[in-house]
């Protein structure tokens, strides 16, 4: 028992634990309350391929558009799809023998967060992009679908002279974490939202 108290603590340390635990707490509570928890950070567009091109010899990139049959496999809800495509966003998919294995979505001057009601200013807008919901399929997770679809991402926005893609992280999500570590990414700030 005491090492399930403990846990959010070791991992997330004092402040992150006690948000943790606080958010835990609200989610129980009736009123639907929640603390989200954004670690925000940049990160460059590598110059070069982040693997080499046998890796991903079997991948194709292509952009997703609103009514594509793809959309509907997405997990998030509808109403947020939607509002998505609303938006000055892309959604870039990455599929390995005609079949999606993952997505990206980037945006480009501004992203009006689905979560909380946030808008992240993209600055400098000409070369910057800001990228929310990487998702894979479950059976792509392991292996090199996530470096390969960020090489693919990489090379279109290069194409396009983005030079940084900007992102919030819950700070709670240690595989997101973990993965971007490989990629160079910095926190260059936090986010609390009630």
């Amino acid at each position: 028992m005491f090492a399930k108290f403990t846990g959010p603590f070791k991992e997330f340390g004092l402040f992150a634990g006690i948000v943790y635990v606080l958010d835990r707490i609200l989610s129980r509570l009736p009123g639907q309350m929640r603390l989200y928890f954004y670690e925000l950070m940049v990160q460059p567009i590598p110059s070069e391929p982040l693997v080499p091109a046998k890796f991903v010899k079997h991948m194709e990139f292509r952009l997703i558009e609103e009514g594509d049959p793809e959309v509907a496999l997405m997990p998030a809800r509808e109403d947020i799809k939607a509002a998505r495509f609303e938006q000055d966003v892309i959604c870039f998919g990455a599929y390995k023998k005609g079949e999606l294995i993952g997505y990206i979505w980037f945006a480009f001057n501004h992203y009006d967060e689905d979560e909380v009601r946030a808008r992240f200013e993209i600055h400098p807008a000409d070369a910057s992009v800001f990228d929310f919901d990487l998702y894979l399929f479950e059976a792509y997770r392991m292996g090199f679908s996530f470096v390969g679809m960020w090489d693919g991402a990489s090379r279109y926005l290069r194409e396009r002279g983005v030079r940084y893609t900007f992102s919030r992280l819950t700070r709670f999500n240690t595989a997101s974490r973990r993965a971007h570590d490989h990629l160079g990414w910095k926190r260059i700030g936090r986010a609390l939202f009630l």
